[in-house]
């Protein structure tokens, strides 16, 4: 069992099914799909996923008492990872996610004070105890935080999101702290496999791993050709909610065990395609449901 320190929102996320994009205009709408109130937020989304996969979680993030605060606590502590971590705040963050029936998304969020909040410095080091990897994700709040975990000697893995590439201002401490880098395809301003090669040019981080959607995701290590690993959804594709923290989480999982990235990606993809067939993103798969997965004879 690894141990994992998680930096990043945890948010109350409501669900709402619609008929397609753009969403037309009506008074009043019957769903005829049920709506989903969730626990989620990058964050909240690695550390449950990774915590269901078996690893110890230490989560670094905000949560204020309010009825959305509440219910996040709740759920975390229920699973196990309610901690020293977790701050009050003035307001608990907030999302809401149209997803149509194809399983596109749209998200809007609402991050509170997070972007700007500071995170106690000291605290984070005490997380860091004997930690194998800190899971940082890009909120404000994680910025000052990446040279506490690199001082700290214990590897950053970060997930980009839709990053346009290195000309991301905003995401450049990120890209130098990383020993892993996620991204998705979706904003970059060249292709998958040029943002990877510039990435590793920078000789920090060891892994990157680019998101392209339905087509599955491209994997890179230094000194060897780029590589594309095909997606797979064998439930079908109800909500692409949080498919690219599932594909993340599951490859750091398999890293953790074996340091092997051709394993953690296969993995990845393993976990990514679970988590497309359900609804929201309050289901994360076992390492059971994943070994089964991979078994399956039509894999």
């Amino acid at each position: 069992m690894a141990a994992v320190v998680v930096a990043g929102v945890v948010n109350v996320q409501q669900t709402i099914p619609v008929g397609g994009f753009p969403v037309h205009y009506t008074p009043v709408r019957y769903a005829t799909s049920p709506l989903r109130l969730d626990v989620a937020g990058v964050g909240g989304n690695v550390a449950r996923g990774l915590t269901k996969l078996g690893n110890e979680v230490r989560l670094a993030t905000f949560l204020a008492e309010d009825e959305a605060g509440r219910l996040a606590r709740d759920t975390l502590a229920r699973e196990g990872l309610v901690g020293p971590g977790i701050l009050g705040a003035d307001a608990t963050a907030q999302s809401a996610v149209l997803v149509d029936p194809a399983g596109r998304r749209h998200i809007t969020t609402d991050l509170k004070d997070l972007p700007t909040a500071r995170y106690p410095v000291e605290l984070f080091r005490t997380l860091l105890t004997g930690a194998d990897l800190a899971s940082m994700s890009t909120i404000g709040f994680a910025r000052d935080l990446l040279p506490v975990a690199a001082d700290a000697g214990v590897p950053i893995a970060v997930d980009l999101q839709t990053t346009s590439g290195l000309d991301d201002s905003y995401a450049a401490d990120w890209i130098a702290h990383a020993s892993i880098v996620f991204a998705s395809a979706e904003s970059l301003t060249v292709s998958p496999v040029e943002f990877a090669e510039q990435i590793l040019a920078r000789r920090k981080a060891r892994v990157v791993v680019v998101g392209t959607g339905a087509r599955g995701c491209l994997l890179a290590t230094p000194g060897r050709e780029p590589r594309t690993v095909a997606a797979w959804a064998p439930f079908g594709v109800t909500d692409t909610t949080g498919a690219g923290d599932a594909l993340f989480t599951g490859f750091l999982h398999t890293w953790l065990c074996t340091g092997d990235p051709g394993q953690a990606i296969a993995t990845a993809v393993l976990s990514a395609g679970w988590a497309v067939g359900f609804a929201g993103t309050g289901r994360y798969p076992t390492s059971a449901d994943l070994d089964a997965l991979a078994s399956a004879p039509d894999r």
